[in-house]
């Protein structure tokens, strides 16, 4: 790797530091946040056991089985 993109990661991770951190205070949780966690973690659930074995399906078992 070059010095050159050696200081861009290095600058990446920094400003996603810092945008990570900017987040973090100490004030009350706002009204969102209480809706936002669930939805978040519903719509994980579905990637990973909906959206990824329909894919799976329709892109590699269907295929393979085809002839048979």
């Amino acid at each position: 790797m070059s010095k050159l993109s050696l200081s861009i990661r290095n600058l990446a991770l920094l400003a996603t530091l810092a945008m990570v951190t900017a987040g973090c205070g100490k004030d009350a949780a706002l009204p969102w946040h209480y809706w936002i966690a669930p939805a978040l973690m519903l719509s994980a659930i579905g990637l990973v056991f909906l959206a990824m074995p329909a894919v799976y399906y329709l892109k590699v078992w269907r295929l393979k089985h085809r002839g048979r």
